[in-house]
């Protein structure tokens, strides 16, 4: 499949698994960190207005992955792609970014360790499932 229609299908993964990720999983704890609209009308305006960012930059973050899974996946320890070798690279770019990053941050940020900890979490779930889906549309 197409590079690019890949990392479209895989943004669009990337974008369900950071809505479920945020809205159900880790946002316990977090409400010192966010901006919360004080009604209900307010909060719909306010997602109707974020969503669709929130999509565009999912669908450029697995164009993107995409795009650099297709160059490096000939030096994976997977060989031949696939679901692992999608997840595999994935989880490689992960560990030394973002992984890193909210570690460290959270070492001088003590206050914002839950929010830290959180896109920890949310992250590393978000670039599997992109990873899976491009490694499995890419072969």
């Amino acid at each position: 499949m197409n590079w690019v229609v890949a990392g479209l299908i895989g943004g669009v993964g990337a974008f369900f698994a950071d809505y479920l990720m945020w809205s159900k999983v880790v946002n316990k704890g977090l409400e010192p960190f966010g901006t919360f609209p004080p009604t209900p009308e307010a909060g719909k305006k306010m997602m109707a207005a974020n969503l669709p960012k929130a999509a565009l930059e999912s669908l450029v973050f697995g164009v993107l992955l995409s795009l650099f899974y297709g160059r490096f996946k000939g030096g994976l320890w997977v060989q031949g792609g696939g679901i692992l070798a999608g997840m595999e690279f994935a989880t490689i770019l992960w560990l030394s970014t973002t992984a890193l990053l909210t570690i460290s941050s959270g070492i001088w940020f003590d206050k914002a360790r839950p929010l830290l900890r959180a896109q920890f979490w949310a992250s590393l779930v978000r670039m599997n499932v992109a990873g899976l889906l491009i490694g499995l549309l890419q072969r």
